[in-house]
């Protein structure tokens, strides 16, 4: 008890004064986020507040020794975003080229999936597109105030209380519980009205480390579809916007705001927080359910799934209408 207390305060105080910090020296450092005709702000602002989040993580990690496999490559992979994307620019290429790589070292060194009944050089490659897929979709949806930060709140608290009720590893329950408090020291300087932003650093990083962590503690395919399913609302965005627009024949390497929830708070108005807090409160519902689902009828997970989705695609259909005739 007394080790949770300590990580969940020490990452609140850290994830909040790492935002702090960026609103002070963010921009002396140049590591502003410029307003352009794709952004849903209006004003520059310091992108670098996740720097705060990656401290709490790395050091928590440490203290509740976290393997190294899984805190250091996540550390690699920020810190390539921070360079090559709120500092200086490298092309998707690159990125993704170094996201790969942390992912296959963090992949190798994992052994809870080596036994899976799969051919193993297709299992590494799917997984390892899972954890590139999730890192990037993650940050893809860090476009409006607040999503990100409360995203990750929902997302890592529910990888905590599964990791709880299935009675594993507690370091890796204070884990997540920490990058949750981490997020709400961060959601202090960016609700209602951001004063800095998570930047690459800080959303590659939780999209890294989350879909990592879903891989890390799956004991079987199940698992890991359940745990998946705390980022649901993220997924389902970003891979109804990409259906969108190959449908369309537009580049997805092209930046855009056509995001359902871009649509909301731009072309419907409606404040940033309030779709926000939306997305989380129907990620937590989501999750919730799901985790029922797997601990009590497992046969059921599947048509909990589908009528997710549908909701999804019924509500989406929705908001593009709305947005068409504004």
């Amino acid at each position: 008890m007394i080790e949770l207390i300590q990580v969940c305060v020490f990452s609140f105080v850290i994830g909040g004064s790492g935002a702090w910090f960026a609103t002070k020296y963010g921009s002396r450092m140049g590591i502003d986020d410029i307003p352009n005709n794709r952004s849903s702000h209006v004003e520059v602002t310091p992108k670098c507040g996740g720097i705060g989040i990656l401290i709490a993580f790395v050091i928590s990690s440490i203290m509740l020794s976290i393997p190294i496999y899984l805190w250091f490559t996540a550390v690699i992979v920020s810190l390539i975003s921070f360079w090559g994307g709120d500092k200086h620019r490298l092309s998707a290429k690159q990125r993704l080229f170094f996201q790969f790589a942390c992912s296959f070292v963090f992949l190798i060194f994992v052994e809870s999936f080596k036994s899976a009944p799969l051919n193993s050089f297709f299992l590494l490659f799917a997984l390892a597109v899972f954890i590139v897929g999730t890192s990037n979709f993650y940050n893809f949806m860090d476009g409006i105030d607040g999503i990100a930060g409360i995203t990750g709140v929902v997302a890592f608290t529910l990888l905590a209380i599964y990791t709880h009720m299935n009675g594993l590893d507690s370091s890796y329950t204070i884990l997540c519980i920490g990058l949750s408090f981490s997020c709400c020291g961060f959601l202090f300087f960016n609700l209602p009205r951001a004063r800095v932003f998570l930047g690459d650093v800080g959303s590659i990083l939780l999209g890294f480390v989350f879909s990592c962590l879903v891989i890390l503690l799956s004991e079987d395919m199940t698992d890991l579809v359940v745990m998946a399913g705390f980022l649901s609302t993220f997924y389902f965005d970003e891979i109804f916007t990409m259906i969108r627009r190959i449908y369309k024949k537009e580049s997805l390497l092209r930046p855009h705001r056509k995001h359902i929830y871009q649509l909301l708070a731009n072309e419907l108005s409606i404040s940033h927080w309030k779709v926000a807090v939306a997305y989380g409160v129907v990620q937590f519902f989501m999750g919730l359910t799901i985790i029922y689902c797997r601990s009590e009828k497992v046969f059921i997970l599947p048509l909990f799934y589908l009528v997710y989705i549908l909701l999804f695609l019924f509500l989406s259909m929705k908001v593009l209408r709305m947005a068409a005739e504004k």
